[in-house]
């Protein structure tokens, strides 16, 4: 039975082995590849590892308190994590789009199992990966070669602008790991080519898994950029191929993204729609520093080889180097195709809007008065995106120069294997410079704790960690204290206050204010009022001796979610409240999003609707082979 065992898997083998000389050299491409790849991101990604115990500086305290919180909060309170109470006097956690990003995520077991520092390593490295299999796949449905499908990942997966952003905190970077994705599932779906492969009609339910993910993960900037390279791309599909096609393509799997996403896309809308963020944006790219930008080894954190604007060299560097970029024109300049050119086209209205306002009448000053990207500033992120765009197009026209050598292809092949080799390796030497310190500060040394909870002002000194140029919030979460001082809640940021000197809406105080009359308290002073239970979402509080008609305030800032003995809380000048009814009472304040229960509804009909159409066909599929 062992032998007749053995046979059967040499057989099985052997039958999965490519029989002919091309096959085989194309299978050996691949696994060349792919060791390209992961030594690649390996090299780049290595020095987090260095220190696996230390977190990052800059910005990053805003992304480790966010996804410390939901860890905190399931597992020790276990609650959905809708309320921050640590920060900036209280803020929806739910309805902030770069809160929360880690719950509707592949990425949330490793937060629940593992400490802080290490489940940040396995979302940057997992993200990467994604990142990298995405650009393998979307390369894939333009070329079969593995060396220009290999160039097409390592350019985009872990770039110097990736590794600055990754150094920088900007975790919402992150979510540019599903772009590939949407932009392959959405090519699928359209079906232009039927060389490509018939379209399928799960590609429409993936291509929108990939766009709400982007919502959950917080790709604040991701997210509208890619949805404008995929109308970008559709619309100039559409014109090539003289059909409605990729237009009700778009619209269907933007609906069904809608759909999928709408338990954490409605509370954002809501908060946006209350709190709007708009901001100037004139910010502009030379031609020589768009040069630098591309080839200036110079890529720490602190570097400025090129005269740009006010941000830091993260906002501006992406390093590629000159043989990249030669690659990539080349490819642009002969790339052209039914998908080629539309994709050319996109990519290249993506890099002019890269270069920002050089221009009244430019691409990005007329798109920056549009909703959504008013408030965005910074257009030097339009060209990560582009990247991807425009690098598949140079594989598409490596494809299109193989396809013609005919039986040379195979030679070439092999020839180019070492040649993308090279590039990543000048490319990764370059971009894991600013990896080298993005992780080098020590976890605060704070007991962590649930117990009573206070506010202050100020992070107390005695558990602060470093100096940066805002105020943090991870050692106060840590230590159960919430603070004022915040950067985590853009409505509230105390770094960025209005003529009044005070963010907008701040109702609760710290205990260094003089107007800190308790984490809750009677709005005459008549009577008494304790906290008996104390969550972040759910707080409950007994009253004695008090008036009927005078207010029970907490000491969180008001926001519509918030609810009294499941009635609608009040605004004592911005604090949450509620008014009593006689001297003796039990109030529960609970707090959750104002549109939660629509997006839930939504997302549980969208969910439906899609596993009805997917049982419906699969009957209809048993029914044929039965017949």
């Amino acid at each position: 039975m062992t032998g007749s065992l053995v046979r059967r898997l040499e057989e099985r083998l052997r039958g999965a082995l490519p029989e002919s000389g091309p096959a085989r050299v194309m299978a050996a491409g691949n696994l060349f590849a792919w060791a390209i790849i992961l030594g690649t991101v390996t090299y780049v990604v290595g020095p987090m590892w260095a220190r696996p115990d230390a977190i990052g500086s800059h910005d990053w305290d805003v992304m480790e308190s966010s996804r410390y919180l939901v860890a905190k909060t399931i597992r020790q309170f276990h609650q959905f994590p809708f309320w921050n109470p640590y920060s900036c006097g209280g803020h929806t956690g739910w309805g902030a789009i770069e809160s929360g990003t880690v719950v509707m995520s592949p990425w949330l077991p490793f937060y629940l199992a593992m400490s802080l520092p290490h489940a940040m390593r396995v979302e940057i490295l997992g993200s990467t990966l994604v990142s990298a299999l995405g650009a393998w796949m979307l390369a894939g449905r333009f070329t079969r070669s593995p060396a220009a499908r290999a160039f097409v990942v390592v350019v985009f997966a872990v770039n110097g602008r990736w590794a600055l952003q990754i150094a920088a905190g900007h975790a919402w970077h992150l979510a540019y790991a599903w772009t590939p994705w949407a932009l392959y599932f959405f090519d699928r779906a359209v079906g232009a080519e039927q060389a490509a492969g018939a379209p399928r009609r799960r590609d429409f339910v993936l291509a929108a898994a990939a766009l709400a993910l982007m919502v959950t993960t917080g790709g604040i900037y991701p997210l509208p950029q890619t949805v404008f390279a995929l109308g970008a791309y559709g619309l100039l599909l559409a014109f090539a191929m003289r059909s409605l096609r990729p237009i009700v393509a778009g619209l269907t799997i933007g609906a069904l993204a809608f759909g999928l996403a709408a338990p954490k896309l409605l509370p954002v809308i809501d908060v946006v729609r209350h709190h709007p963020r708009l901001v100037d944006s004139t910010e502009t790219v030379d031609v020589e520093s768009f040069v630098r930008m591309l080839t200036s080894r110079d890529q720490f954190m602190d570097s400025r080889p090129a005269d740009v604007g006010p941000w830091g060299w993260h906002e501006w560097g992406m390093y590629l180097g000159p043989g990249v970029v030669a690659a990539v024109t080349l490819g642009c300049l002969a790339g052209r195709g039914i998908r080629t050119s539309p994709l050319k086209w996109a990519g290249l209205l993506l890099l002019v809007l890269g270069l920002g306002a050089f221009h009244p009448y430019a691409p990005w000053p007329l798109l920056h008065r549009l909703p959504v990207f008013r408030s965005q500033h910074v257009p030097s992120r339009w060209m990560y995106p582009a990247l991807l765009l425009v690098a598949t197009v140079t594989a598409a026209a490596a494809e299109r120069a193989l396809r013609g050598a005919g039986p040379r292809r195979g030679r070439i092949e092999v020839a180019m294997i070492p040649v993308v080799a090279l590039l990543a390796a000048d490319l990764a030497s370059v971009a894991q410079e600013p990896m080298l310190f993005a992780f080098a500060n020590h976890l605060p040394r704070v007991v962590e704790s649930t117990g009573p909870f206070r506010t202050e002002v100020h992070m107390p000194p005695e558990i602060d960690y470093h100096l940066d140029w805002a105020p943090h919030s991870l050692p106060a979460e840590m230590a159960n204290i919430g603070t004022i001082d915040c950067a985590t809640f853009p409505p509230l940021n105390t770094v960025l206050p209005d003529t009044s000197g005070l963010a907008p809406a701040l109702g609760a105080k710290g205990r260094e204010d003089p107007g800190y009359r308790g984490e809750v308290w009677l709005s005459d002073g008549v009577g008494q009022a304790s906290i008996a239970r104390w969550t972040p979402n759910e707080v409950t509080v007994r009253v004695t001796g008090a008036e009927a008609g005078e207010h029970l305030v907490l000491n969180q800032n008001w926001d519509a979610g918030w609810s009294a003995n499941a009635e609608p809380a009040t605004s004592w000048h911005d604090a949450v409240a509620a008014p009593l009814r006689g001297p003796e009472a039990t109030v529960v304040f609970k707090y959750r999003p104002r549109l939660w229960y629509l997006g839930l509804a939504t997302f549980l009909a969208t969910a439906g609707a899609v596993g009805w159409a997917y049982g419906r066909e699969r009957m209809a599929r048993l029914r044929r082979v039965a017949a």
